[in-house]
């Protein structure tokens, strides 16, 4: 089931436009790259007047951002389906980390995006890093995690998940091994190895990864959602 509505048949006309912008740039970011894309390029590829574009974003870059924004916001409302109801914050973690993994196994065009289109990364590596450190110190504060330095830990950790993911997509690991390395993260954060083993490989319902092109949705806050800093 598609989370985000086709901007095409909901919402205002400026939110069905400024989506519009969006489908055709995650479209001409298939075949180019972000930084050879320009403004008349994109409002082409949308069917909208060059005029229109500055309606809704003053440069290229404000588009690939928002962009950006919007791969990670979707990907936030994801892990939160998937893990509503668990309290365990390893199990959250393994949940999460192996969904992730997954979503890139299972549509290369997600991987594309993540690391050859060049879209700004600041917005989803903020939003892994701020997630993820919520999820450790929650950990910590409960007993599930043993984890001496937070800080440093989350930056390996969350290295670590974009290192695998990047493997995934290059195919130099197999999605096969995505629960081993879900295994090994897990360990790293003071999850004993038979624990870490066991919630890395349990059968859980995944989610499809969600349909492309990504819309905002009717009333979404296009230029109002943030991440914490």
């Amino acid at each position: 089931m598609r989370v985000i509505p086709d901007p095409r048949d909901s919402g205002t006309k400026r939110e069905r436009t400024r989506n519009r912008l969006l489908i055709a740039t995650q479209e001409l970011l298939l075949e180019r790259s972000a930084g050879s894309l320009t403004i008349r390029d994109v409002s082409h590829q949308a069917e909208l007047s060059h005029g229109t574009f500055y309606n809704y974003f003053d440069t290229v870059e404000a588009l690939l951002d928002n962009l950006s924004l919007l791969f990670t916001v979707t990907h936030g409302q994801h892990m939160a389906t998937l893990t509503a109801g668990v309290s365990d914050s390893a199990e959250i973690f393994a949940l999460s980390t192996r969904q992730t993994l997954r979503f890139i196994a299972e549509s290369p065009h997600y991987g594309k995006y993540l690391f050859d289109a060049g879209l700004p990364m600041d917005h989803f590596l903020r939003g892994m890093r701020t997630h993820l450190y919520t999820d450790v110190k929650r950990g910590i504060a409960n007993g599930t995690f043993t984890v001496v330095d937070p800080d440093l830990t989350v930056s390996i950790v969350a290295g670590g998940m974009l290192g695998m993911a990047l493997d995934v997509y290059r195919r130099i690991i197999p999605a096969s091994a995505i629960d081993e390395g879900a295994t090994r993260l897990l360990q790293q954060l003071g999850v004993r190895a038979a624990k870490a083993k066991k919630l890395a490989t349990q059968e859980a319902t995944f989610l499809t990864p969600p349909p492309l092109p990504l819309t905002w949705p009717r009333g979404g806050a296009f230029g109002q959602a943030t991440l914490p800093e």
